[in-house]
């Protein structure tokens, strides 16, 4: 790529030296945010580039949902220097993939061989919080009944075969043992004191 060379920038930068260099820098997408940057300081002190032009490189190099991402946030602001716009992009895509490894262990999540149901619990309802409530922006909320219903889901579906195959068949009242008596109470507060028996219709 080959950039034009202005005498000077929006932001008073000059002449841009060392084109060749550029070659050495990568496009700029989700899926490399902090290398890019890593990469294009390390060219750029080596070009003796100013940050006026490592921002006019680094949007260049914009492709996929990062340019959407730049277009629709960051396009029409004008004060944005090098530094905010660096910020912007590896904050917000360092917190979506951050958001998808979480649910990804959360939707994932089933009761280990030695983990008891207790513990298990306490388990799914800590991966819940950190992908449902740690990355909520300014605003969002999550129903109280939606998150219950998805917890309910995953904490039963992520129940051991042996326990699973009893608990969606049977009425909660119907526990005798201690394990399946604190099964029942944690379906009690997952369910917000829904009465229903925990079958296929519920956790739909």
């Amino acid at each position: 790529m080959t950039l034009p060379h202005p005498s000077v920038t929006p932001d008073g930068a000059d002449v841009l030296h060392n084109t060749s260099m550029l070659q050495m820098i990568p496009s700029l997408t989700d899926r490399n945010t902090a290398e890019f940057f890593s990469t294009l300081e390390w060219v750029g002190s080596l070009g003796n580039w100013s940050k006026p032009q490592m921002l006019v490189i680094a949007k260049l190099k914009l492709e996929g949902r990062v340019r959407q991402f730049f277009e629709a946030s960051l396009a029409t602001v004008s004060d944005v220097n090098y530094d905010k716009f660096k910020e912007a992009i590896v904050n917000h895509f360092r917190e979506e993939k951050s958001f998808s490894f979480d649910f990804a262990k959360f939707s994932s999540a089933h009761q280990m061989e030695q983990e008891s149901v207790k513990d298990f619990s306490v388990r799914i309802e800590g991966l819940a919080h950190r992908c449902l409530n740690n990355h909520l922006e300014n605003g969002e909320n999550i129903s109280d009944s939606f998150r219950a219903r998805l917890l309910l889901s995953r904490f039963v579906s992520g129940l051991k075969q042996s326990i699973k195959a009893q608990v969606v068949v049977a009425n909660p009242s119907d526990f005798k043992t201690k394990k399946f008596k604190w099964i029942c109470l944690l379906i009690k507060l997952f369910w917000r004191g829904n009465d229903c028996a925990v079958s296929g219709r519920c956790l739909q």
